[in-house]
């Protein structure tokens, strides 16, 4: 157990710990210790504010909703804080970083914002930030710097942060220039468009094939490489999650249902529900009320 999380972080890399959490404040900056090197970090200013030099020789302030982050090959000093300070700062052992499958275009979005900046600071917005630190949280229940108690828990949540990260620094990146996207990447958002518009009228992946002006095959492998899902489960997943919630707080009935969701006939819907839940939607509607 250590008093000082700069020390605990420095031993959680020695001993190659994947993932670490602490909470720094103001008391922890003393000496020489406020130093963050030689790994992935994620840090989330939460209160007051500290002065930071960067290893190419910048200076920064860095405040309340500032998002600081850092590569293996940089170092940040805290050379002094306010005594009210305090900051979220979550690491990575860089050979787990590197085996995230959403670290690598996080780090891609970093580069972009570091070369056009020139300093690894973001200042986010209050909602990105409320959402961020909740996220953050989540590691820090877990202890001290202790790893999360099943791997494929903390590979996701480690996923779900860096994908945070990501689209805070796209978009700050995206208000600046053109962006290099992947045509895959661009293929699934322009996808996920198509589907959020026309689930409940096309529940057939020709459609979406034929919108996008590519086969089915390759959407299909597309969608289920970036997602791990088939094209299937996601139209299913939206129609299931809007048929639950007509039936929980609408007073439609069966066939209207049916007919909003685009289904044939109401014992093709019945038919559709009753494998997702082993119940006929009649019964699922009395259970909940």
């Amino acid at each position: 157990m250590h008093s000082n999380p700069f020390e605990a972080i420095r031993q959680a890399q020695m001993s190659a710990q994947r993932i670490f959490c602490h909470t720094i404040t103001a008391a922890d900056n003393s000496g020489d210790s406020g130093v963050l090197a030689d790994g992935f970090f994620i840090a989330l200013v939460t209160n007051g504010t500290a002065e930071v030099s960067a290893s190419d020789a910048c200076r920064f302030e860095a405040g309340p909703r500032d998002l600081l982050l850092l590569t293996p090959s940089m170092r940040a000093t805290f050379e002094s804080t306010d005594d009210d300070f305090a900051m979220t700062c979550l690491g990575f052992d860089p050979d787990y970083f590197d085996s995230l499958r959403d670290g690598q275009t996080m780090y891609s979005q970093l580069a972009r914002f570091i070369r056009q900046y020139g300093y690894p600071l973001l200042h986010i917005r209050q909602g990105a930030f409320d959402y961020l630190r909740c996220t953050l949280g989540m590691f820090l229940a877990t202890g001290d710097g202790s790893p999360l108690g099943h791997d494929a828990i903390s590979e996701r949540l480690c996923g779900f942060l860096l994908l945070q990260v990501t689209d805070l620094l796209f978009h700050s990146n995206a208000t600046h220039g053109p962006l290099y996207v992947k045509r895959s990447d661009l293929l699934f958002r322009d996808f996920k468009k198509l589907l959020i518009a026309n689930y409940r009228r096309h529940h057939r992946i020709e459609f979406y094939a034929d919108a996008l002006h590519i086969s089915t095959t390759y959407l299909a492998r597309t969608v289920k490489r970036l997602t791990g899902h088939t094209v299937r489960f996601h139209i299913t997943e939206l129609l299931y999650a809007d048929a639950r919630r007509m039936l929980e707080s609408t007073d439609m009935e069966v066939k209207q249902i049916a007919d909003t969701l685009g289904f044939s006939d109401q014992s093709v819907f019945g038919k559709f529900f009753t494998k997702r839940t082993g119940i006929s939607p009649v019964k699922y509607r009395m259970r909940r009320h």
